[in-house]
Formats: C-alpha cells, structure tokens, sequence
C-alpha cells in the first residue's frame, strides 16, 4: 500500500508558511465590504469588512509531516473536516447526505437554512447541484450525470503517465448561474476550495504529487479544516496506487480574514507553531475506490498543538 514517507518526528521542522500567510494579508492586505456584511441579517453585527489579497501559494513536503495545524488543536474537527470529504466524494449534496459520512452539523447548519435556500429555488438543508458533492460526484453536463471521482481513479490507474488527472468542484451554470442566459444558480455557498484539483503522477517513481487551487479561503477558519481534508485526498490515492505522497501544493487566489478575526489573528501570529504530525491509513476492510474511505480510517498521531480557541466566522 501506498501512503508517506515521515521523516522522524525528531527531524521534523515547524512550518511557517500559514503565519506567513496571515502576516502578509495584515500588512498587505486591502479592505472589502464582502458579501456578509451586506445582508441585513448582520446588520448590528460588529462586522463590516475583509482584509483580501490576490494570489498566494503554501507547499508542503509531506515527509515533514501532514498539515494540520498546530497554532490551536484541531483533533476534535480531524476526523470531521475528513468526514466533509469523504461526503463530497460521494456525491452527498444535503446536510443529511454529509451527516451520514460524519461531517459535523455545525459545518453546514447555518449556511443552508430554510431562508437561504429559498434564494436559490432549493429547500431547507440542500445545499444545490452546484455545490462540491454536486460536482464531484454528480457532475451534470450535457449528456447526463458525471462521477468525476471514479473517472480519474480510473484513469490514474489505466495510464497514470497522462497530465489531466483532474477533478473539479466548479460547474458555472450551476455555481455561478447567468438568468440572461437560462441558467438560475442552483447553490447555497458557490464552493470555495476544490474548484482545480490535479494529481501529478510519475509512474516510474511510483510517486504522486497533488496542486490545489482555492478560489475563496477564510485563512483563520475555513482553511485550516480545506488542508486536512484535500491532503488527505491525496493520501487516498496514494494508498489506491501503492504510491508514495510527497508534495501537496495550495494555491489560494483569493486568501483573506474578517474584522471579527483581527483579534484571534493577532493571537496565532503569537504562538510558535509545532512540528506537524503524523496521519497514516488503516481501514480494517479492502478499500478500492476513494469513495469506499471513511473518516474512521484516518490515524492522526504525534500531534501536540496548543489549546483550542474560538475563532468567529461570519455567516
């Protein structure tokens, strides 16, 4: 089976590159009005801005651990922000549908709304055809429904050699819609990470490499849970292959955070970060396709954050 090669925890290195994040969106960053705080539902809220930047790149060699975070603990949200995926994966486009993989509630509850549904003609607790388990696993074209996940698996199995390994969470007519055109939007939250995902294969090192492309990142919150669950993508699909994960690369076009997070961002640029820990697979079953993971599946080990704290995301 395939899966990482860790350097000893002893001769693991913290990484920087999510503080560094941060530091520059703070220094460099540019003031928005987003679309949170324009809706009258957060009005009286404290939250009236983002501070954006375009365009910024983290890339992780894996022997050097996997990353989940350490500047708060994320134990309890590991094997949950795996559960979202694994739900994705499967084509689950209803806050029932994610339960059942093990997303927690608190992920979605709040998004998908009897209120915001009906904005998009969607009812209470469906998240849309345009959205990630939508795309993913029931990808509508012009000629029917489409499973992205199985075709590339497929693909990456028969002629692993090829460059166009990818998979995407972004389908325009439904995530982004154009009445003009006959195309109503069909999505609670237009998906933010996932839209181009790409495994770079080289067979004869029997070693796989992945990019990630996020359009939108809420770096205190959201992209923290966006890199357990993508990297362990990638490490599905090593254990798939019997090949070798090494570098997970995250693209972020548009990285930001909300004024009601200036205060824990200043509290993480704080902490001296931790070496990343160690996360394997051990399924007790055969597995054979990336829709057969479960979150359970999932070891996460020499992990030793600091403590918890909560971080406000608008909604």
């Amino acid at each position: 089976m395939g899966g990482i090669d860790y350097k000893p925890v002893s001769e693991r290195v913290p990484d920087m590159q999510y503080q560094n994040l941060l530091k520059q969106i703070k220094e460099e960053g540019i003031d928005k009005v987003p679309i949170h705080a324009r809706l009258n539902e957060n009005t009286g809220t404290g939250h009236q801005n983002s501070r954006e930047i375009t365009g910024a790149m983290l890339q992780f060699d894996l022997a050097n651990g996997f990353p989940v975070l350490t500047e708060r603990d994320l134990s309890k949200s590991f094997k949950g922000s795996i559960g979202e995926l694994v739900a994705f994966v499967n084509g689950q486009t209803t806050l029932s549908g994610l339960k059942e993989y093990g997303c927690p509630e608190i992920f979605w509850k709040d998004w998908v709304t009897k209120e915001k549904c009906e904005k998009f003609g969607l009812t209470q607790g469906d998240l849309g055809a345009g959205s990630y388990g939508g795309s993913l696993g029931q990808f509508q074209s012009a000629t029917g429904s489409f499973d992205q996940i199985t075709a590339v698996q497929r693909q990456m199995e028969k002629m692993p050699f090829l460059r166009t390994h990818v998979i995407s969470t972004w389908n325009p007519p439904l995530s982004m819609g154009d009445p003009e055109q006959g195309f109503d939007r069909k999505v609670v939250v237009a998906p933010c990470h996932g839209n181009f995902v790409h495994f770079v294969i080289f067979d004869d090192q029997k070693e796989v490499q992945m990019t990630h492309t996020q359009r939108s990142a809420d770096v205190p919150v959201g992209l923290q849970f966006n890199l357990i669950e993508w990297s362990a993508l990638g490490l599905m699909v090593a254990h798939l292959l019997g090949y070798k994960f090494t570098k997970y690369t995250h693209f972020l076009s548009n990285p930001h955070y909300y004024d009601v997070q200036s205060e824990a961002v200043d509290q993480i640029l704080t902490i001296t970060p931790a070496i990343f820990p160690t996360v394997t697979l051990a399924p007790d079953r055969d597995v054979h396709r990336i829709q057969d993971f479960r979150k359970e599946d999932f070891v996460l080990s020499d992990y030793d954050p600091h403590p918890w704290f909560k971080i406000p995301t608008p909604i």
